[in-house]
């Protein structure tokens, strides 16, 4: 074990973040830090320390996991002059779950190793049920060695956890998953507009989508009121993942273009669906 006592630092409590700390602090000591610090009280109440900066959290802790928004946020966390890399010792692993651009991992994971750092491409899957019910999917790019000494606080909050292969790899696999998501969800709701024209009471066809062989996540987002508000408010994170996506497969040159259009089309398609949808 690297790093003081086994104690995990983690940093991005918000909707995702929040379960997989409390998991976190079941299993060891825990450190967390956040911008604002109303976000943090209810931390300290638990028994966690509060850091005062990110390079204080870092400097406490063995492993250290981030679940922020989007790639700038991950390189303030890990970059400020109080950064993480700034405060971290010589081996201590640090786990990105934030969803990124592979570009976006290797170009740290080579900034991390300059510092003898060792950085996980660590995306997850489940949302914040899966992360209280220790079920998510951590979809982990980098060195297998890695992995295995993470193991163990990854196992806390991921009941699947993937070696996909080098530094990206991991941050690759999300961006697919998200948007074969995306994808199945526009899928849904062109069936389901199908069926009003058909005459078919909608809810009552989603309904048996569920239960027979067209169920998918993107009905069941669909038939989720929160999850859809969620998916078509201002704080969602579909168009960044989607861009992600389209933005690496340029990178990579492909051929394969199907589920890039469909889920290009997929965010003004559910912005327009929204007009008309009754809540299920």
């Amino acid at each position: 074990m690297t790093g003081n006592s086994g104690r995990v630092g983690f940093i991005g409590l918000g909707n995702q973040g929040a379960p997989i700390a409390w998991r976190i602090a079941r299993i060891r000591p825990l450190s967390v830090w956040a911008r604002r610090e109303a976000s943090t009280a209810v931390y300290r109440d638990g028994g966690c320390t509060v850091a005062s900066s990110p390079a204080d959290l870092a400097s406490q802790c063995a492993i250290i996991g981030i679940c922020v928004v989007n790639d700038d946020d991950v390189r303030d966390v890990l970059m400020r002059s109080d950064g993480v890399f700034a405060g971290a010792a010589p081996g201590t692993i640090i786990c990105i779950h934030s969803t990124v651009l592979p570009g976006t991992m290797v170009e740290l994971g080579k900034e991390a190793e300059a510092r003898k750092l060792k950085l996980l491409d660590a995306p997850v899957s489940g949302g914040p049920d899966g992360a209280e019910a220790g079920t998510m999917s951590i979809l982990v790019g980098g060195d297998i060695e890695t992995l295995e000494a993470a193991r163990e606080v990854l196992a806390s909050f991921g009941s699947n956890i993937f070696h996909m292969g080098a530094t990206g790899t991991g941050q690759a696999a999300k961006l697919l998953n998200n948007n074969l998501c995306f994808a199945n969800t526009a899928m849904a709701v062109h069936a389901l507009q199908l069926a009003r024209e058909f005459g078919i009471d909608q809810q009552v066809a989603a309904r048996v989508f569920a239960a027979s062989s067209g169920a998918s996540t993107g009905l069941r987002l669909i038939m989720n009121n929160q999850q859809f508000k969620k998916v078509t408010g201002a704080s969602s994170n579909l168009r960044k993942d989607i861009h992600h996506l389209a933005e690496f497969a340029d990178q990579q040159q492909v051929s394969e273009k199907a589920l890039l259009d469909i889920a290009a089309a997929t965010p003004d398609l559910l912005n327009e669906y929204a007009k008309f949808r009754k809540d299920f």
